[in-house]
């Protein structure tokens, strides 16, 4: 899954800097957990099923 970087938020991830708008792609079985954190947004605005901004 494509995502992106969220608002005001910066990360490392193996030894690479992510700022805000950032993107990267992340296995789509971990997707859940990464979207768990609040770092990250799906890239293309489209939240897997059963998902919804803030959830």
């Amino acid at each position: 899954m494509r995502v992106r970087v969220a608002m005001s938020k910066h990360l490392s991830l193996n030894g690479k800097d992510y700022s805000e708008g950032d993107e990267f792609d992340v296995p789509d079985a971990a997707a859940a957990t990464w979207l768990h954190t609040g770092l990250i947004v799906p890239a293309d605005g489209t939240w897997p099923d059963g998902w919804g901004s803030g959830t």
